[in-house]
């Protein structure tokens, strides 16, 4: 098997020489890569859609059956095809909807809103690790008690999420992993 190394965001696509038009599944994912299973229902069959975002803020990728339906982003709060879309606008108002209810896109803003004066960025690696660094002058050694006895309140969903946690200036550090 032969590797193409592509600039973006440490991505790796593997065997991609002989079908450039579509993706093949094989894929070894970089730090901010995002990848969600879109399922509906088409003419009484269950389908699905992979959507992939390369790097945080970036366009999300509809995949069917490894070929590229779409490319999407949101703008001024609409959920819009960037280029010729396969898809009519309620699906592409459905796989908006669907992107905007993931836990991951609410959770930064909620560790920061129920630490307000202890927490001062929240960085989403992808949907199953975050990045957390504390303000300055805090005692870090009781915020990790609470944040590590509170943080599994805040997760809505259930999956595993490990949350690495930095004071300021990166002396300190703590990792706490919810089930």
């Amino acid at each position: 098997m032969q590797y193409v190394t592509l600039q973006v965001e440490q991505i790796e696509y593997l065997g991609m020489e002989d079908n450039k038009g579509s993706f093949n599944g094989e894929l070894v994912a970089g730090s901010n890569m995002m990848m969600l299973d879109y399922l509906f229902n088409q003419e009484d069959q269950l389908m699905a859609y992979q959507l992939v975002r390369l790097a945080e803020g970036g366009a999300w990728q509809v995949l069917s059956g490894g070929s590229p339906v779409a490319t999407l982003t949101k703008t001024d709060g609409r959920w819009l095809a960037l280029n010729e879309a396969k898809l009519d606008v309620d699906s592409i108002c459905k796989i908006g909807d669907f992107i905007d209810q993931q836990n991951f896109n609410r959770l930064p803003a909620k560790i920061k809103q129920h630490w307000e004066d202890f927490v001062a960025e929240v960085l989403v690696k992808n949907d199953s690790e975050y990045i957390i660094v504390t303000v300055p002058g805090i005692n870090f050694t009781s915020f990790k008690r609470f944040f590590a006895e509170y943080i599994g309140h805040l997760v809505e969903d259930e999956w595993p999420i490990e949350f690495k946690v930095y004071d300021f200036s990166f002396n300190e550090d703590f990792v706490v992993r919810v089930f």
